[in-house]
């Protein structure tokens, strides 16, 4: 009778130990899963246009992420830590169309214009980049248009025997699209996709299929220093007379309650930033001996007074 009863008791026991067995297994894979489901990010979302146009974004190589509006870009990220942050890669044309249609994404590199501004919110100032430039070969500037650095644009485009290289759906300035569209100057071009167009005509300029572009200057030391590209000729900004020397850069948004939330925490930032020499130099490493003093001058006239390291 001991016996049966002590068969009984480990019977139960048994069956007790497997239960929890089963029970420690059923709570440790509960606990795996739980460390598996990401949790869910409810903060809003923040689009963030980016168009491949070295050294503004460098979406490829060394210095991939590195560029000057990427530094900005990572700053005011970091800066604004209630929203998720999204990149994404799209072409002028398209992120202008959705800031249009007050799509909540934002600009991290724009120039203000006047017909922006009708459905645009821009923020303060954090940057300034030097004017666009007519892009000409040495030896072209040499024997046609030295000693002058300044020429005006439509005597620069009435020149049927130069070849101008253009990138498409790209604004140069509201009075140069009104001269480019004027008369045969945009049927004589040479016109390339808007997504890598840039560095695409750089490479025609230098192997002579085309002679002139309308580029920023430090277009050309990227190139040369940056992604080490061959440079067979050695290029020279032409002034363009029309357009100052610098112009202010900001971020832009939809012009909606939700674009003037996002440009309010960005101005926020901006102002803690704009005094700084640590600011100013953002531009200044990429700019060439003859801009870099001139561009030192400017940013304490037009962003602000450098006071602090």
């Amino acid at each position: 009778m001991a016996g049966l009863r002590l068969s009984s008791y480990y019977r139960r026991m048994g069956v007790d130990m497997r239960w929890l067995l089963a029970m420690g297994m059923f709570v440790v894979a509960l606990s795996c899963l739980a460390q598996e489901t990401p949790v869910a990010d409810d903060r809003p979302l923040l689009r963030w246009i980016v168009m491949p146009y070295p050294p503004l974004h460098i979406s490829e190589g060394p210095m991939a992420g590195k560029g000057i509006a990427d530094t900005y870009l990572d700053l005011v990220i970091a800066a604004m830590p209630q929203y998720r942050h999204v990149r994404e890669e799209m072409t002028p044309a398209r992120a202008w169309q959705l800031i249009r249609a007050g799509e909540n994404i934002c600009h991290p590199a724009a120039l203000y214009t006047p017909e922006r501004a009708k459905y645009t919110l821009f923020s303060d100032s954090p940057a300034l980049f030097p004017s666009l430039a007519f892009m000409v070969r040495l030896d072209d500037y040499q024997a046609l248009f030295a000693p002058q650095m300044t020429i005006a644009a439509a005597d620069m485009l009435a020149r049927t025997n130069m070849r101008l290289g253009l990138v498409a759906d790209r604004s140069y300035y509201v009075f140069l699209d009104n001269l480019l569209s004027a008369g045969d100057v945009y049927q004589r071009a040479t016109v390339l996709s808007s997504l890598h167009g840039p560095l695409s005509l750089y490479r025609m300029l230098q192997s002579g299929r085309i002679d002139y572009i309308i580029e920023y200057p430090w277009i050309n030391r990227y190139m040369v220093d940056t992604i080490q590209s061959p440079e067979e000729h050695e290029l020279v900004a032409l002034s363009i007379k029309e357009l100052p020397q610098f112009a202010k850069g900001a971020m832009a948004c939809p012009k909606t309650p939700w674009g003037e939330t996002v440009v309010a925490a960005v101005n926020r930032w901006v102002a803690e930033q704009k005094n700084t020499e640590t600011n100013r130099q953002r531009m200044a490493v990429w700019l060439d001996r003859n801009t870099l003093p001139r561009y030192m001058k400017a940013y304490e006239e037009m962003i602000a007074p450098v006071t602090r390291p």
